[in-house]
């Protein structure tokens, strides 16, 4: 295995580990509000816990990326990540818990901050579909989370999931450790505040940014409410289900988009994607069938996961002397989108209920649809210009 290659493994097992991590909190939330003994007020903290310190150490360490060893920054964000898992796992209240979460977050946000850059500069000639196999192996991590959990809470304490976790990411400590650092990532430049400035100032990358709040307040919202909106309709075990099968989309449909952009525009192809899934998830909740609402559902996870991956990456090519920044600025975009969505859809569901709030979703694809192309428009514009 040449160097690359123990790169490319080591961030691809990471991002799987990471996933796992990040979905095993939901599927374990029972558990914790029992043995802790935590009314559901105090049950939410867990989600910004995570979330949190996540975030500020993806745009930190990402807008400061041309300035760190890589590889020695990846690895202590492995260690802290995998000594906080464990520490969760002995944790004897609640806000023990919710202080070592916090650390967890924070150092898996380090090796986030960093991971996608590092592919950015191992695959420059195939960063559109490099970056949908990164969101594909997260994906995988994603859906095989809860099934995961489940076997452990059937077999042993709850407790247990944690060191399992963290046992995942010996595999990418033990490659990063034999790896040597990236040669190519010396192409990446040093970001001034200057150089920030100009960076934000561009079309492209604020033309990303947006797009990207819309497409994550989407997935936000169904990751929140989902299950929530399902269970009236069927069993909660079902709902649950449906969660995991519209994570499931993500895997091959991730794998094709990899495929589809080398060929075609990153613009073109999410453009067409956010106006086809802009009546799929309007009907997947409005309609009163529930074969429809799955089928739909279904439909829109292989619409909604393209946008991450392709976005992002059209935004690395933009500036791929600044990949780190501009992953840090895709992810915070992301993010941004996943934590206001899903409150405001909460808000809107008082009123007028839940599954016409979610329908309205529709717009937040006509808007990131109308987004894309103006950014389209005006990049080129000034290509020609």
């Amino acid at each position: 295995m040449n160097n690359r290659q123990r790169w490319t493994v080591a961030i691809f097992t990471f991002v799987v580990g990471d996933a796992i991590a990040l979905q095993m909190r939901g599927a374990v939330l029972p558990e914790v509000a029992a043995d802790f003994d935590v009314p559901e007020a105090l049950l939410g903290l867990v989600a910004p816990a995570g979330t949190l310190g996540f975030l500020l150490a993806v745009l930190v360490v990402g807008l400061a990326a041309g300035h760190l060893p890589v590889r020695r920054t990846m690895l202590a964000g492995l260690g802290v990540a995998m000594a906080a898992l464990l520490s969760m796992a002995v944790a004897p209240i609640y806000v023990v818990f919710l202080g070592f979460l916090l650390i967890q977050g924070t150092a898996d946000g380090v090796g986030r901050a960093l991971d996608r850059p590092a592919l950015s500069h191992l695959y420059p000639a195939q960063r559109g579909r490099t970056f949908n196999l990164y969101a594909m192996a997260w994906a995988v991590g994603g859906a095989s989370a809860p099934i995961l959990a489940n076997v452990v809470i059937d077999v042993a304490d709850w407790r247990y999931v944690f060191p399992i976790v963290a046992v995942l990411f010996v595999v990418p400590v033990v490659l990063l450790a034999r790896s040597a650092d990236l040669e190519s990532a010396a192409n990446e430049r040093r970001l001034t505040v200057s150089g920030l400035r100009e960076m934000v100032r561009d079309p492209a990358v604020l033309g990303m940014a947006a797009a990207l709040v819309f497409s994550g307040g989407v997935e936000g919202s169904i990751f929140t409410w989902l299950p929530y909106f399902a269970s009236e309709h069927v069993t909660k075990s079902q709902a649950n289900m449906v969660l995991s099968a519209f994570l499931v989309t993500y895997i091959p449909a991730r794998a094709a988009y990899g495929l589809v952009i080398e060929r075609y525009d990153y613009l073109v192809v999410t453009f067409v994607l956010a106006i086809c899934t802009a009546p799929l998830v309007y009907l997947a909740f409005t309609t009163t069938s529930v074969t429809v609402f799955v089928l739909a559902i279904l439909a829109t996870g292989v619409g909604v996961s393209s946008f991450f991956p392709t976005l992002s990456a059209f935004g690395v090519d933009e500036h791929p002397e600044y990949s780190g920044p501009v992953s840090a600025i895709a992810t915070g975009g992301n993010y941004l989108g996943i934590s206001v969505f899903p409150a405001v859809v909460g808000l809107l569901s008082t009123y007028i209920g839940l599954g016409t709030a979610l329908s309205l979703l529709a717009g937040a694809f006509v808007c990131l649809g109308a987004i894309i192309a103006i950014t389209a428009w005006v990049t080129r514009r000034g290509a020609v210009a």
